[in-house]
């Protein structure tokens, strides 16, 4: 991993060194970039999936402000945030009431190790908790749960003289709830994704104990084996998020990135050491940070975010014809500064009802949407209308959100993009604001430009 990050890092430090850049120079910073993650272990596809889309971005988009090459790295950020899942949602935890995280993983991955450092973790913020062990297929994994969870003074569950994975689960689980846990955390045995038997073992654990969340454990040194493992895992369970173990020594870090790819979730943990304290909450632009060796990166991807700022004309174009995606959207309302006064001029011009996203409680519909939008596909964000019954269970598990709350967004979008759409209507007849309200033409000073001026008027 840390070699990965010092490739990055050089990389980064070429491109801010540049006076400026060129086409030429983005294919050379496109291959160094294709170089280092390729030697870093990250898939094949994945690599060259991400730099396409940072290379098409760099030289299509026009920039108002920024600087091409400030530009460049926040893609650069982006892509691997993207990736990386986003910003993560809270661990689906719930106080006063009882919690199950089941673990899963592959034999090696250290997810034993793993249950004692969440134990100790969710123990620090002032829970009871319990170990539960299920693996009847290794010898001595119970007796190394309990030599763990002692030192901590947790509790360790299961049955070392059944063979029966399931009624252990079921019956131990049971047990350590009734004796007033607030968290059950469950080990499973180790797994290949070719040991069948296992697999089903570990399905009818899940839909027996419904769990609060499945965190799938991965070995940091896995290397482009990872995606294909944690594929299988995906396709078998709900995996809510992913824990990365051995990130120190001679983890290159590629392994990290395909998991996330396979699962289309979030790093919630990594794992830096053996002691039972070196569990680390997964922060990841402050990880992206690290890894391009820009200590204040946040502050750099905001720098060039505020630049550009509603200066988009494809996104203008794509608004007033009521084609804009889900990040088109957030998009629009992250920077909108002065929605009060962009409600007022909709609710002049006969908009009829506004949508509540562009009511003053919209700071908080933003910051709700994000955790929901991190949870979903490219091609769900593109393209809201694929989201049915199944997807919305996805997204509801891996953002930890009510479904209400995920109805509430796709319903805005659509009363959004019916709104936008009447309003390029509008913008097309207006003539120098000379149409009468409501509903024909523009107010006054818009010169029938349309949304674009109303972006630069009111938009902050």
């Amino acid at each position: 991993m840390k070699e990965f990050g010092r490739k990055l890092e050089d990389l980064m430090r070429k491109i801010r060194k540049l006076p400026s850049i060129n086409k030429e120079e983005i294919m050379a910073i496109i291959q160094d970039l294709q170089r280092a993650m390729l030697e870093a272990d990250v898939k094949v596809d994945l690599v060259f999936e991400m730099t396409e889309n940072i290379k098409k971005a760099a030289m299509n988009t026009t920039l108002q402000k920024a600087k091409r090459k400030d530009f460049v790295i926040k893609l650069v950020h982006d892509e691997l945030i993207r990736v990386l899942g986003g910003k993560k949602a809270p661990i689906r935890i719930k106080p006063g009431k009882k919690n199950v995280i089941l673990l899963v993983g592959i034999q090696g991955s250290g997810k034993t190790t793993t249950v004692g450092k969440l134990a100790y973790h969710f123990k620090s913020k002032g829970f009871k908790v319990a170990a539960l062990t299920t693996d009847t297929w290794r010898p001595g994994a119970y007796d190394q749960l309990v030599q763990l969870t002692k030192q901590i003074g947790v509790e360790t569950y299961g049955n070392p003289n059944e063979n029966n994975a399931l009624k252990i689960a079921v019956k131990e689980t049971k047990k350590a709830i009734n004796d007033g846990n607030d968290i059950v955390i469950v080990d499973t045995a180790g797994r290949h994704k070719e040991e069948k038997e296992l697999i089903e073992e570990m399905k009818k654990i899940e839909a027996a104990l419904k769990p609060n969340e499945v965190i799938l454990v991965i070995d940091g040194t896995l290397g482009q084996q990872a995606f294909n493992q944690a594929q299988e895992f995906a396709n078998a369970t709900n995996i809510g998020s992913i824990i990365v173990t051995k990130l120190d020594g001679t983890a290159k870090g590629g392994g990290a990135l395909s998991a996330c790819a396979a699962t289309k979730t979030f790093i919630r943990f990594t794992g830096m050491g053996e002691k039972i304290e070196e569990l680390e909450e997964f922060d990841p632009t402050g990880f992206v940070g690290s890894l391009l060796g820009i200590a204040n990166l946040e502050a750099l991807v905001k720098k060039v975010q505020d630049s550009e700022a509603m200066a988009d004309p494809e996104l203008q174009k794509r608004m007033l014809h009521g084609k804009f995606t889900l990040d088109d959207l957030c998009t629009l309302l992250k920077n909108m500064k002065k929605l009060g006064k962009m409600k007022n001029i909709l609710g002049m011009m006969g908009a009829g009802n506004i949508p509540d996203a562009l009511k003053d409680d919209a700071e908080k519909n933003i910051q709700k949407w994000e955790v929901i939008l991190n949870s979903l596909t490219q091609q769900e964000k593109d393209n809201p209308l694929i989201i049915k019954k199944e997807r919305k269970r996805r997204i509801h598990r891996g953002a930890g959100v009510e479904y209400a709350e995920i109805n509430r967004m796709l319903d805005q979008y659509k009363q959004m993009k019916k709104m936008m759409k009447s309003f390029g209507k509008m913008a097309k007849k207006g003539k120098g604001g000379k149409g009468p309200f409501p509903g024909k033409g523009l107010p006054p000073g818009f010169g029938g430009k349309g949304l674009g001026d109303l972006f630069k008027k009111f938009g902050g």
